[in-house]
């Protein structure tokens, strides 16, 4: 319900009688969760960490609240303010009009991530790029420099996004949406079935359809 969207639906049967009820939920955010809490480890609620969320669709709430959870303080940019903004009024954060590394004017409309990191104290620990591949989003040069930050691009298909071989070939780690997919997965057959699922297959069968096939 906090996150506003869901990608899974589970049927409640009626054990008084012959009807049924509906139940939405959200597995996305488990999906986008678990991979960056391998990675960040403790480290995921050090003070002044933050997540850079680019994009502001159904995927970037999930992404959102995932952040929240792992105490990452949010960042949102996207290209219509407004859409961003209503993240940051529901998850709490800071909505940038530029990725610039700093800014020349004091308008707060046109802050940018550089200002805003300054001004908070901010270490960007996450970028959290929901836009879609065909978007050819990379990263500010300034921002790519770090190579501690971590690069999670929900798109499973590509495999190669233009921001994916950017932080590749600067020495970032980097999570693949196929990654996303095989978490989320797994939450959605534990809720369907109340079971555990068998992580280790679905992580396979998710791989050999993701993968290029020259690198299978």
């Amino acid at each position: 319900e906090r996150i506003g969207a869901v990608n899974t639906v589970i049927v409640d049967k009626d054990t008084s009688g012959d009807g049924r009820t509906l139940k939405g939920d959200n597995t996305d955010w488990i999906g986008i969760y678990n991979p960056l809490k391998a990675r960040l480890g403790d480290a995921s609620n050090k003070k002044g960490g933050a997540a850079l969320i680019l994009g502001a669709g159904g995927t970037a709430r999930a992404a959102a609240y995932a952040a929240t959870q792992l105490g990452l303080e949010r960042v949102y940019y996207n290209r219509t303010p407004s859409k961003a903004q209503e993240l940051a009024d529901a998850f709490g954060g800071t909505v940038v009009g530029d990725l610039s590394g700093s800014s020349d004017g004091d308008n707060e409309e046109t802050k940018t991530l550089g200002d805003v990191c300054k001004e908070k104290e901010l270490k960007v620990r996450v970028v959290l790029s929901t836009l879609p591949a065909a978007a050819g989003f990379e990263l500010p040069e300034w921002l790519a420099a770090d190579k501690s930050t971590i690069v999670f691009d929900v798109n499973y298909k590509p495999y190669w996004t233009p921001l994916l071989r950017q932080a590749e070939a600067a020495g970032l780690d980097v999570v693949r949406g196929s990654e996303m997919l095989w978490e989320q997965g797994v939450g959605q057959f534990e809720l369907w079935l109340d079971e555990d699922a068998p992580y280790d297959v679905m992580k396979k069968v998710v791989l050999e359809n993701c993968l290029p096939k020259e690198e299978e």
